[in-house]
């Protein structure tokens, strides 16, 4: 700017420089920080109690195995007290109107019901009788009405699930434990509206994450109709220290430690009949847990793949170190899935090199899903033109 200082902040020569963003995954708080880095205020809008996304699931990170919340969780704590970042958690964007440089966003706020002063000392959910199946677990362990996602969860107070608590207001309260339990007195069902929040913003970014594939679409891999046969988000619980097993992996049918694991690759993609596209990223990420199977003392690992898709930096070499750890990489388009008969599961597939039908037992299974667009797109392309 000649003759003049540049400004920081919300203006600069008389520009607006909120962005909103749309989506708290990894995705969306990267983009918040870089924003927030580069002088813009950002305005980061979840739908979730807590920003996240799945990343905050996983155990590890592949190549190089690097803890996923280790590197996520300073990434959150940072957005979390950025003085230019605001999130907005429990919240929707419902309207938008303008043109690039200026528009202006209607966003709708559910309630928390626990104010920002929560201690998060976790007595409010010790005193709630309401027990849940809980998401972030892949529903394989339980939480209750009012929770916390994860430990590392930012907004970091404690959230009510409104719609399986046992009070609905305004119009009656049959249960007030997590009031009476709660040292700092920060929970109220006084508030019990959604806000309605406006805001001008210069530019608008998307980072609204994906769906998983719905392994129930396909009835002859037998997900949901044996407990061993388990997604890859599902397996990835399993392997967290902090997850329902305690980082041991187990068969949910019987809590046994599996001698033998079948991973199963394209489970909704690069399918005619559901997802003719490769998801991309499915191939590293079930190299990256049959690893860990071995890691954790499992003798017989299959990979059961139609082509390998090892694409990026150290990508092809981990796949070859997983190898020669003793993760055996089968070749084959899976048939069908189902009991053995002796407590293991059967995996019949056809083997792509000889044109043969041919089954393998095994104690347990772990679907690689695909990925789909976020089913809230179509909505938030009507609403952003």
């Amino acid at each position: 700017m000649p003759g003049g200082k540049r400004k920081r902040g919300r203006e600069v020569a008389g520009v607006a420089r909120e962005v909103l963003v749309i989506g708290g995954g990894i995705t969306g708080v990267q983009a918040a920080l870089d924003l927030a880095d580069a002088g813009a205020k950002a305005i980061l809008v979840e739908k979730m109690p807590s920003v996240g996304g799945k990343m905050a699931a996983l155990d590890k990170n592949f190549p190089t195995l690097d803890c996923s919340i280790c590197i996520e969780g300073p990434k959150l704590s940072e957005a979390g007290s950025h003085p230019n970042i605001e999130i907005l958690a429990g919240a929707e964007v419902v309207g938008v109107e303008g043109e690039a440089g200026d528009f202006t966003v209607r966003i709708s706020q559910k309630p928390r019901f626990v104010g920002s002063e929560c201690t998060r000392c976790g007595e409010c959910a010790l005193a709630c009788p309401v027990v849940l199946p809980n998401e972030f677990d892949a529903s394989m362990a339980a939480r209750k009405a009012i929770y916390t996602p994860f430990p590392q969860s930012v907004p970091g107070a404690f959230a009510i699930d409104i719609d399986h608590c046992l009070n609905t207001p305004p119009i009656y309260l049959p249960c007030a434990r997590c009031m009476d339990a709660c040292k700092p007195k920060v929970i109220s069902f006084d508030d019990f509206r959604p806000k309605e929040i406006t805001r001008k913003v210069a530019a608008i970014i998307l980072a609204t994450g994906y769906e998983l594939f719905d392994a129930g679409r396909l009835p002859r891999y037998g997900y949901g109709s044996h407990p061993d046969i388990l997604t890859a988000l599902e397996f990835e619980r399993l392997l967290t220290s902090v997850g329902p097993s305690g980082g041991e992996i187990v068969r949910p049918s019987d809590g046994s430690h599996p001698r033998s694991i079948v991973f199963v690759l394209c489970v909704g993609s690069r399918d005619v009949r559901y997802n003719r596209y490769c998801s991309r990223f499915c191939c590293m990420s079930s190299i990256k847990e049959a690893y860990q199977a071995r890691d954790h003392g499992v003798e017989d690992v299959k990979l059961l793949y139609m082509d390998l898709r090892a694409y990026g930096k150290g990508f092809d070499a981990f796949r070859e170190r997983a190898e020669r750890e003793g993760v055996q990489f089968v070749r084959g388009r899976p048939d069908a899935i189902g009991p053995a008969g002796n407590g293991a599961l059967t995996v019949r597939y056809e083997d792509t090199r000889t044109g043969k039908i041919q089954g393998m037992e095994t104690d347990m299974v772990v679907l690689a899903t695909g990925v789909e667009p976020n089913r809230e797109l179509p909505h938030l392309a009507g609403l952003l033109g």
